[in-house]
């Protein structure tokens, strides 16, 4: 189990400044991860108070829409009240609509993004 303040980054294609900087700043914990399967891990064996995750779609994926449906799934049993906000690229907001309809999703970020508005749903 982790200590307070943790935060849960995952990071799938990149293509952003890197807001770790801005996480310790706000006092965050941070582990940072981009493996799908050990994001998942990490999200079953321990508690995040908040998820930051880059959102992707890529048409081969069979049976979900996105590269972060397992990790949202895994969440909602093991800890349902974190913090998600999640980053996308607009090109694939039609597919985020979908996500929107599953999960709960506290606030989404159009890559590149303004880390003053991350900094805002970070301290709320």
């Amino acid at each position: 189990m982790l200590g307070k303040n943790n935060l849960l980054f995952f990071i799938d294609e990149g293509g952003f400044e890197d807001p770790s900087p801005l996480f310790k700043e706000l006092g965050y914990e941070i582990t940072i991860e981009n493996n799908p399967r050990k994001v998942n891990k990490l999200a079953k064996n321990n508690h995040y108070e908040v998820l930051v995750a880059q959102f992707s779609y890529n048409p081969e994926f069979r049976d979900r829409v996105s590269n972060i449906e397992s990790l949202l799934a895994t969440l909602e049993q093991t800890n349902p009240n974190i913090k998600t906000i999640i980053l996308f690229d607009e090109i694939n907001k039609p597919q985020l609509e979908q996500l929107i309809k599953r999960y709960r999703l506290d606030h989404l970020l159009s890559i590149p993004f303004n880390k003053q508005e991350l900094q805002k749903y970070l301290e709320y």
